[in-house]
């Protein structure tokens, strides 16, 4: 009598699971653009082998470009700080918003507008206030950066259209802001950055700017 039930026949795939081989399809072995890669496949059924070759091609890579990083403007030559009066803050509105008297007020001549520097009327140092006048609007804003860099500082919208940030400093705080191809940066011997805010507005505001 025949037996006439089906033979159990059994199918795997052996894949080779070389890292190198796996590489080479992505990168290369070599860390370089990845050239076709041939694998083989062996697949066994019953007692009958059979074995197949596959080619993959790596896709091209695409290439980037670097990230571009504008710089604020670069120090300039400063001639020496020479006393007299401010010209676009008055030493009673510096004194008016910081709560301390003034004494000596010096003026250090670059454009567009001098650095100003206040004192107290001790002669300790009460506050600086700067314009800084970039080629573009980017490079204003490295300026302001510069002074109040992003992670260290809180968010300054004031005046309006003007945008940069405020900190506490070692001796004080620190006000920027820029609007355009200009920033305004002013620094106070008090520990509130309302100080800071003030003498830019007001430096802002009887500029025009």
């Amino acid at each position: 009598m025949v037996d006439l039930r089906p033979i159990a026949r059994s199918r795997r795939a052996v894949v080779p699971t070389t890292v190198c081989l796996l590489a080479s399809v992505l990168v290369g072995c070599s860390g370089g653009p990845a050239a076709p890669a041939e694998s083989t496949i062996t697949l066994t059924e019953g007692t009958r082998t059979a074995t197949r070759s596959v080619t993959v091609t790596a896709a091209p890579s695409v290439a980037r470009a670097a990230p571009t990083t504008v710089l604020p403007p670069g120090p300039t030559a400063e001639p020496a700080p020479e006393a007299g009066p401010c010209p676009y803050l008055s030493d009673d509105q510096v004194a008016d918003i910081n709560g301390q008297r003034t004494g000596t007020t010096t003026v250090v001549d670059v454009p567009p507008q001098p650095i100003c520097t206040f004192t107290r009327s001790d002669g300790g140092w009460l506050a600086t206030v700067r314009v800084v006048q970039a080629d573009t609007a980017a490079a204003a804003v490295a300026a302001v950066d510069q002074h109040v860099p992003v992670d260290g500082s809180n968010p300054a919208d004031d005046p309006a259209g003007w945008s940069g940030g405020s900190m506490l400093t070692d001796r004080g705080s620190i006000y920027a802001v820029s609007k355009g191809p200009v920033a305004v940066i002013a620094e106070a011997n008090q520990p509130q950055s309302i100080k800071g805010r003030q003498l830019a507005a007001a430096a802002i505001s009887n500029l025009g700017l």
